[in-house]
């Protein structure tokens, strides 16, 4: 982005005021931008009857090339079907000595979640779309529909919570380990509105470091109530220092 500076003079009376503006030069930053991806050459060369030069028709020939434009392209989302091949392997020495044949077969990565058309590629997708740059499970489930990929937003939603508990827990409940570890923590909590729920509001609590710790943990803990008993639950025997609001007993 350019900025433009402005000068002004001081007049007297009858004298022109003059306004000179200075721009903050941008040389490099387009070539940076360029530079981070890498590139493709698209060669445009003259070939069969255009390779003749237009006045005497002589054959030409190439003495260099040199890249005249740099452009960025952008390519649209789709899907890829990849099957994976598993290879079996016979050992002759061990069949030949033993009453059945010795097979190796080559592994396989499994599945992230079995019996599911969500690859582990498609899943991560979906959650950053949700809760990033929250798009709702309705318009993801149109957006993947036109791709060819009938999935429901039911579906989705159920990727987000397998994917959770298979996966994320485990982490979840090493860092709540390490956090309770630390002599000082803070602690707060905010209302949301939740559809379909019993209860009008439910509260999302946030557990996390203090400011000096090197390795800073920020952890979020989901429950129905704002009363002093949710941190006593959370932190369990902690022994150190909590700063908080005021909670309800």
């Amino acid at each position: 982005m350019r900025k433009a500076y402005l000068k002004k003079t001081l007049t007297y009376p009858g004298d022109t005021e003059t306004i000179t503006y200075q721009r903050k030069k941008t040389k490099g930053v387009r070539q940076a931008v360029f530079s981070q991806f890498t590139p493709e050459m698209v060669h445009h060369e003259l070939k069969g009857e255009d390779c003749t030069c237009p006045d005497c028709h002589g054959q030409l020939t190439e003495i260099g090339s040199t890249v005249q434009r740099q452009e960025l392209v952008f390519i649209p989302a789709q899907l890829k079907r990849i099957d994976h091949v598993q290879h079996a392997y016979k050992c002759q020495n061990c069949s030949e000595k033993n009453f059945n044949d010795k097979i190796i077969k080559t592994p396989v990565p499994k599945a992230p979640l079995a019996h599911s058309l969500g690859s582990a590629s498609i899943i991560a997708h979906t959650i950053h779309q949700k809760f990033n740059l929250k798009v709702p499970n309705y318009r993801q489930e149109e957006d993947w529909n036109k791709l060819g990929l009938p999935i429901t937003r039911k579906e989705i939603a159920n990727w987000h919570i397998k994917s959770s508990q298979y996966y994320f827990e485990p982490i979840y409940d090493l860092l709540h380990e390490k956090l309770l570890e630390q002599p000082v923590l803070h602690a707060d909590e905010t209302s949301y509105r939740v559809l379909e729920n019993d209860s009008q509001l439910t509260y999302y609590w946030t557990f996390l470091s203090g400011k000096h710790e090197e390795q800073g943990i920020t952890l979020y803990h989901h429950d129905k109530g704002r009363s002093g008993l949710v941190v006593k639950e959370f932190l369990r025997d902690y022994n150190g220092y909590v700063h908080c609001d005021m909670l309800r007993q």
